[in-house]
Formats: C-alpha cells, sequence, structure tokens
C-alpha cells in the first residue's frame, strides 16, 4: 500500500493521533484487515462532494436590481419578490464594516484572487517567500503565499469553476470602489483553499484545507460543499475547528429533500438554507426542476440563495453571472460571522453563532413552513445582519434625563 499523505491531528481530550491517507486498492478487505491493527483507530473510504450552487447568466435589463439580499425592493421583475425581504444590510453596515484582521476561509473551487474587485483582500501567508521554490514556514507546502489548490496539490488555487469566485464576492468584494459589488465585509481578507478541479471534490482535500485553514489563522470557515456519505475523518477535522474557536458555516444542499447533506449535521457548524426574493424557501432553483434547499431538524437559519449575483471567474468585466443554492445562502451567513468577529474579537465562535440564530427574522415565509420559533424548513429564521449586529454595538449617543418636546405643536398629526 502507497503511502501518500500523513497529517497530525489531535482530539479536544489532548490526545494525538496520525492520520495516513494510502492509495485506493481493488481489494475492499484491506480496509478490514488495516482495522484490526491495535493502532488503528478508524478506517474509511474517501469520499467525492458536491457543490451547492449552480451559475446562472443574468438578463441584461439595464435596471434590474442585482444584489436583492442586500437591499430588497420588490422589484426584480422575472421572480416573485417582496420589498424588505433581505438581511438589512445597509443598516448593518452603519454599525460594522468589518477588520482587516479578521480571515475567512472559502473552501470551495477556488477564487480568481487577480480579480479588480479582490484587490487587497485575498489573504497572504507572510511566512512564506513567493516564488523561490522552499517551504519556508516549514509546513510541507512549497510557495503556499495566496493559499493552496488541494485538489491538484499546487500553490496556484486559481479558479477554473466559477463558484468559489462567486461566494468570494458575496464575502467580500470590495466596496465603494464604483466597480463591481459590494461584498458584505468590507475589511475582512479571504484565504483562497481550492478544494474542487474538474472532476473531483473529495472529502481528503476538504479535510486537508480545514487543517490548513485553522493552523493558518482562519476565524471562519466557509463550506458550500457536501455529501451523501458521513466521515469520522471529516468529522474530525470540524472538530478541530470548533474547537479552535473557529466559526463554522456549512450548506444544507440543493436535493429539496430533508436527506442530510454532510457535514450540515456536525453538532456545532451553523447548517444554513436558501431563500427566494419573496422570503419563501427555494423550493425549487432555476436551474432545476427536481432542486430545492433542502430541510431538517439540524438547520440552524435561511439566507438569501437564489440569483445572487457575483463577480466572474472568467471576465473581470462580466457582472452578469448569478449563481443560486444554499452555496450562496451560506456565503452570506459567513459574511456575517465575520462582521461579528470584527465586532466581538474574543466572543466564542457558539456565541456568534447564537447571535446569527437569537436575531433572525421568524415567521417570514410561507406560514405552512415558517412556523414561530425553531422549525424544520427556515431554522431560527431569515438572517438579519442588522439585528445581529446591533446587540453590542455602542449607543450612538449618551442617555440623559431631559425634557421632551413635541414639534409642530399645534400639529396636524404628524410630530416629532
Amino acid at each position: 500500500k502507497q503511502l501518500v499523505g500523513i497529517r497530525q491531528f489531535g482530539s479536544l481530550k489532548g490526545e494525538r493521533y496520525l492520520s495516513l491517507t494510502l492509495t485506493k486498492e481493488q481489494d475492499e478487505n484491506h480496509l478490514e484487515t488495516l482495522l484490526r491493527n491495535e493502532n488503528v483507530l478508524y478506517v474509511e473510504k474517501d469520499q467525492k462532494a458536491i457543490l451547492s450552487g449552480e451559475e446562472q447568466i443574468a438578463p441584461s435589463d439595464v435596471n434590474y436590481y442585482k444584489q436583492w439580499a442586500i437591499q430588497n425592493n420588490g422589484n426584480i421583475p422575472f421572480t416573485a419578490s417582496k420589498k424588505g425581504a433581505d438581511i438589512d444590510m445597509e443598516k448593518a453596515w452603519a454599525i460594522e464594516q468589518g477588520d482587516s484582521s479578521v480571515i475567512v476561509a472559502i473552501i470551495d473551487s477556488g477564487v480568481k484572487y487577480d480579480h479588480p474587485d479582490l484587490a487587497g483582500r485575498i489573504w497572504i501567508n507572510y511566512a512564506e517567500v513567493p516564488s523561490n521554490g522552499l517551504d519556508d514556514d516549514g509546513n510541507g507546502l512549497i510557495d503556499d503565499v495566496q493559499g493552496w489548490d488541494f485538489a491538484d496539490h499546487d500553490n496556484d488555487p486559481m479558479d477554473e469553476n466559477g463558484h468559489g469566485t462567486n461566494i468570494a464576492s458575496i464575502i467580500g468584494a470590495n466596496a465603494n470602489n464604483s466597480n463591481g459589488f459590494a461584498g458584505m465585509d468590507w475589511n475582512c481578507k479571504l484565504m483562497n483553499l481550492r478544494v474542487l478541479n474538474a472532476d473531483n471534490a473529495y472529502y481528503s482535500w476538504w479535510i486537508d484545507a480545514i487543517y490548513y485553514a485553522v493552523d493558518h489563522g482562519a476565524h471562519v470557515l466557509n463550506m458550500s460543499l457536501g455529501g451523501d456519505v458521513e466521515s469520522q475523518a471529516l468529522t474530525d477535522a470540524i472538530n478541530y475547528a470548533l474547537s479552535m474557536n473557529v466559526v463554522v458555516v456549512v450548506s444544507m444542499g440543493n436535493k429539496a429533500t430533508n436527506k442530510v447533506s454532510y457535514p450540515s449535521n456536525v453538532l456545532g457548524v451553523i447548517a444554513v438554507g436558501s431563500t427566494d426574493p419573496d422570503d419563501t424557501r427555494s423550493e425549487v432553483f432555476n436551474w432545476s426542476a427536481t432542486s430545492g434547499s433542502n430541510f431538517g431538524s439540524h438547520i440552524s437559519v435561511v439566507a438569501p440563495g437564489s440569483y445572487i449575483f457575483g463577480l466572474s471567474h472568467k471576465d473581470v468585466s462580466d457582472f452578469n453571472t448569478y449563481f443560486s443554492g444554499t452555496s450562496q445562502a451560506t456565503a452570506y451567513v459567513s459574511g456575517l460571522a465575520s462582521l461579528l468577529r470584527a465586532q466581538l474579537p474574543d466572543a466564542p465562535n457558539q456565541e456568534i453563532k447564537g447571535l446569527i440564530e437569537s436575531t433572525a427574522d421568524d415567521q417570514v415565509g410561507n406560514p405552512d413552513e415558517d412556523k414561530a420559533g425553531k422549525d424544520d424548513y427556515y431554522g431560527n429564521g431569515r438572517i438579519n445582519a442588522y439585528r445581529a449586529l446591533a446587540v453590542n454595538a455602542p449607543l450612538p449617543f449618551e442617555l440623559k434625563d431631559t425634557e421632551v418636546k413635541a414639534y409642530p405643536n399645534p400639529s396636524n398629526g404628524v410630530f416629532s
């Protein structure tokens, strides 16, 4: 058996373990043989993961309001929409715009890191000397300056799919630069970890990316991927991230079912479903009649996920590309988590999770599904960035005992 990978990790109890990755073999019995070794804790086959969003091309109507999730005017021309069915982002920016010390790891198809609307936002590994062909920081990877490509095992995590670039722009596209889109967080750094190539997205790549992200200082993990099979090794990696106070955000999946898209059911993560521009759950995405936002008792919150515009991985002048899926909803929650981490740098990750859940807007969708309190379809509700950030926001004025006056007085029924 050829050894192709080795990783050391720890448990919450302080034990240390070695994880070994072996090449695929035709004989399935070798798994049972390995398990009989007294030094082996568990053995499992590597699994493929899938993306949770699909690309579309937008209509070219010049009045189309692209970023409806941030400020929904209720006038989307080709789908049902409702004014105010958004995450209240404009008011949220008045409280918090993010901090450059906060790092969001995007574990995805890569990111078009040279896009002008992401300039200055890509995380840099300053412990590594660029292009010298050496592993300067001793992490086993050569020249991992702008993240790493775990799919093709090289230092160029450029996006060849588009999914990861869309996710990156939702979270952190530059704002107020008269170009492209406004990301939720205007200052955070985006750690680019590619775990998908043209053919595959294996759990083992995802696992390595999680350990890399945590060990290199990530505060939030955006995980817009999922699979049908559970994995102890992947659960261990997520638990490692949670034990290091990282906020882990995972998409619920797009099969319109209550069947779990793993690892959205791992205890402690924020599991995210998708809503449409009219605040209803995304029962069918526009790219497939059999698609839709998954549901189940493990769901935490929902967020906008249909017709979500973002940067193109092919053309820096193309701003008409959009994706739909729980992947995009997950990115909005990751963006909110990064803003909360900037506001509360020392807070436990479960406190941030609790803030996102407790301040979500409840009973905004279909009353048959969106029941009072937590339910299986909307979780705790559709996220509200303003309400979440307002909980710990400083008062903009000093409260004093003073005389209250109404004007004009007398009034015609409207007064201040």
